[in-house]
């Protein structure tokens, strides 16, 4: 019997090898690191919300990819940071593996044109190297292609042009050898279209045929008409018609620009220039007798008083520079109110002579070398120009001497108008020898007042850094001089020429300003001389008293406190309590205060008729019979004690300030035998016990402040107007984009330290890495060096043993 063959094939036995194979691919496949996988937590877990971050992020292999990066941005960095002679291949694609060569030199390229070519329209301008074409034929040559003719295709002596209409739009049917094939309407006007096209071509290339032909023919007839010499027809110019604006430019062309002038003869000549030089000399000599302004203030230096009209009139006569205003007419006069009397007329007859032209420009000429010269002068040219201003104190004082009204009649030279102005070069000088003659005069108080006002006036005018210095020099001078009496007797006894000087300050520059470069330093100067002011006897007192009413006069504005005056008046009112009586007693120096009792009045005074302390007073203050001296000197220092109590009645420590005070004043209102000075001193009294309670009762204590109560946060419920299952955002656009903003700055800068963080530890990374190889390879070439040094040692030991 035959066996049937089963047509199923045989299955292959699956051996363990096959079965493990399998199994690590697949494990290859699908192997996961259990250490690289990052857990997004869900904080609400929404049903059938799709999210993308669910599976979680591969922070390993982003990790692997930073590092990667790295290393071929950082890395190459840090290694060429120091190094000066390395190369790197800046060169366009050569870091790009995917471009190749043609394309690198590609980029290349455009990289170059870029560069030459700057400005944005410059893009577009082709090279001067390439040669445009059109159909073949270079556009260079646009000049010869301009000369050939050109078929156009409305042209009247086409032949064919009915024949294409004919045949084209009304079926033709007049050529029995064309034998159509069955067209489309597209296939029909494409044939037609080609036709008209190549018909065109043709007749373009006979008519360049022609022209060719034509132009070899003109230039062989050139050739030929020159060795026959022909004569070429010359073309008659078309005249154009003139127009009338044409011939009337024409006509001033050629019209006469000068006239003949008649020639003079010798005589006229030297007649002319006998006449000119005539006038020069009279104008000359007038200038010459014309009186200067020394000899007319020579003049007037007797005269006490001068009136208005002789001040207006004749008092100063002017110079050819400045002419009066004459009038020809009556009318003229009396339309500007002004009625002409005699002595006007001869006055101004005198005055107002006729001047030539010549005249007048020989003035100009003079006038413009004057100055040209004042250009070129220094400023003692200057000073020895304007010889009426003093220029040294000497000068002013021998004046002053001869006239004593000569700082007024400097003042009005200053101040007119009409004469040229005064250099501020001149005149800062003048203001310092005004400033000498101030200070070394002896009091009078309406020189000062006279001179203060001019030094005001003249500070105003001048203000610039040379009155200021010299100034600050004279601060500087009596600091000097302060501070060297100080050092040798402790106290000093200021000068009257130092008062006066502060209170010409005070006149001066403001004294209430916080911080002066002026005022500043004098009041410092003033309180140091308060503050070492000696009290031996009652003139010393006196000028005592001076420097408190300075100081007063100083602090009046701002309210200053200023402790060293309220030291100086209740030493002052100690000296005017008797021994063992007052019950504040104030330690006083023996070389400032010899007797302690200078000031104790012992008999009764009526001071109804004694005058004021002032600098101007001459009474001598230290004679024997001094009871008015003395009470003059106490009721000072009490009208004093009252300004100063009421300028610092708005301190609050004012209660501790006038506390002393009321024991001394209360002594010598008890004591005293002056009843005058006994009631001033109630006063004191009641005024001091007045701003003490005033004070009391308005002074707030200092107190500790009060720590504000914490507020409880509460946590309410913010309702929306409609409840759509999220946030309302319906904020305005500005706050939203405000917001936005915000939230991606937050982020960016998250992302930035993040990345900055890890750049800095890939750098320490790499650098310790690279420290670590360089201490290995040396610790290397040392074993090695030892060992050699070892080897050699070793065979140097054998040679010794062998010999």
């Amino acid at each position: 019997m035959v066996k049937k063959t089963s047509s199923k094939p045989k299955k292959r036995r699956t051996f363990a090898a096959d079965k493990h194979n399998t199994k690590t691919r697949t494990d290859v496949v699908n192997k996961s690191n259990p250490f690289d996988l990052h857990v997004n937590r869900l904080k609400h877990d929404v049903l059938g919300k799709r999210r993308n971050y669910e599976k979680g992020g591969q922070p390993l292999k982003s990790r692997s990819r930073g590092i990667e990066k790295r290393k071929r941005t950082l890395l190459k960095e840090l290694n060429s940071v120091f190094k000066k002679n390395t190369f790197i291949d800046y060169r366009l694609g050569e870091n790009d593996p995917t471009l190749t060569n043609d394309e690198k030199l590609m980029q290349r390229l455009i990289a170059e044109r870029s560069k030459t070519r700057l400005g944005k329209e410059s893009r577009y301008n082709l090279n001067d190297e390439e040669d445009l074409t059109h159909y073949g034929q270079s556009l260079s040559k646009s000049d010869e292609l301009n000369q050939k003719p050109v078929v156009d295709d409305y042209d009247d002596d086409d032949l064919n042009k009915g024949r294409l209409k004919s045949d084209s739009f009304f079926g033709g049917f007049q050529n029995p050898n064309d034998q159509r094939k069955p067209q489309s309407k597209k296939e029909w006007i494409e044939d037609m279209i080609k036709s008209t096209k190549l018909d065109k071509y043709e007749r373009q290339r006979e008519n360049e045929k022609v022209f060719d032909l034509t132009s070899n023919l003109d230039e062989q007839w050139k050739a030929l008409s020159k060795l026959i010499n022909v004569k070429e027809r010359q073309s008659k110019d078309i005249k154009e018609t003139a127009d009338d604006f044409d011939k009337l430019v024409s006509s001033l062309k050629f019209e006469a620009k000068t006239t003949g002038v008649p020639v003079k003869t010798i005589a006229e000549r030297e007649k002319e220039a006998a006449e000119r030089l005539k006038t020069l000399q009279i104008a000359e000599s007038e200038r010459m007798e014309r009186p200067t302004l020394k000899s007319i203030l020579a003049k007037n230096r007797p005269q006490t008083h001068l009136s208005v009209e002789e001040l207006d009139e004749s008092y100063y006569i002017l110079d050819g520079t400045k002419r009066r205003v004459t009038f020809d007419d009556e009318n003229e006069a009396d339309k500007n109110g002004t009625l002409p009397t005699e002595e006007t007329t001869t006055d101004n007859g005198d005055d107002s002579t006729p001047v030539d032209n010549e005249e007048q420009g020989d003035n100009d000429d003079d006038e413009e070398e004057e100055e040209e010269e004042a250009e070129e002068k220094t400023n003692g040219d200057l000073v020895a120009e304007f010889e009426e201003i003093p220029s040294s104190l000497d000068i002013l004082q021998n004046r002053i001497r001869e006239d004593k009204n000569t700082i007024n009649i400097i003042w009005k030279r200053i101040r007119d108008k009409r004469l040229p102005p005064i250099p501020k070069v001149v005149l800062s000088n003048y203001f310092d020898v005004l400033l000498d003659y101030y200070v070394s005069i002896k009091p009078n108080q309406v020189i000062y007042n006279k001179v203060s006002k001019i030094l005001l006036d003249l500070l105003q005018s001048i203000n610039n850094d040379q009155t200021k210095a010299n100034i600050l020099n004279r601060l500087k001078q009596y600091h000097v001089t302060l501070s060297e009496q100080i050092e040798e007797e402790k106290f000093c006894q200021v000068d009257l020429s130092f008062v006066v000087f502060l209170k010409l300050i005070t006149y001066l520059y403001p004294t209430s300003d916080f911080r002066h470069p002026i005022t500043t330093p004098a009041l410092t100067l003033l309180i140091q001389a308060v503050h070492h002011a000696s009290l031996n006897s009652l003139s010393s007192c006196r000028q005592a008293l001076l420097l408190i009413e300075l100081t007063k006069q100083w602090i009046s504005k701002t309210t200053r406190y200023v402790p060293e005056v309220i030291v100086l008046l209740m030493k002052l009112l100690q000296l005017a309590c008797p021994t063992g009586k007052s019950k504040h007693v104030l330690s006083c120096s023996s070389k400032q205060s010899g007797n302690n009792q200078l000031i104790v009045i012992n008999k009764n005074i009526d001071l109804s008729k004694s005058t004021k302390l002032t600098v101007f007073s001459d009474n001598d203050l230290d004679d024997d019979d001094n009871d008015e001296h003395l009470a003059m000197i106490l009721q000072t220092c009490l009208n004093s004690l009252i300004d100063f109590l009421n300028i610092y009645q708005s301190l609050s420590a004012i209660v501790e300030i006038a506390q002393p005070f009321k024991s001394l004043v209360q002594t010598i209102a008890e004591t005293s035998k002056c009843n005058q000075i006994s009631l001033k001193s109630r006063e004191v009294l009641t005024l001091i016990d007045t701003i003490q309670t005033t004070c009391l009762t308005n002074r707030k204590h200092l107190e500790q402040g009060k720590e504000q109560t914490k507020i409880l946060r509460l946590y309410e419920p913010r309702f929306g107007p409609v409840y759509e299952g999220k946030k309302n955002t319906r904020l305005p656009k500005e706050h939203a984009e405000r917001m936005g903003l915000r939230r991606k700055y937050k982020r960016e800068l998250k992302s930035t330290t993040r990345a900055l963080i890890l750049d800095n530890q890939f750098i320490a990374r790499e650098e310790l890495r690279q420290q670590m190889e360089k201490d290995t390879q040396r610790k290397r070439k040392v074993k090695d060096i030892l060992s050699e040094l070892s080897m050699q040692e070793g065979e140097y030991r054998k040679l010794q043993k062998t010999k």
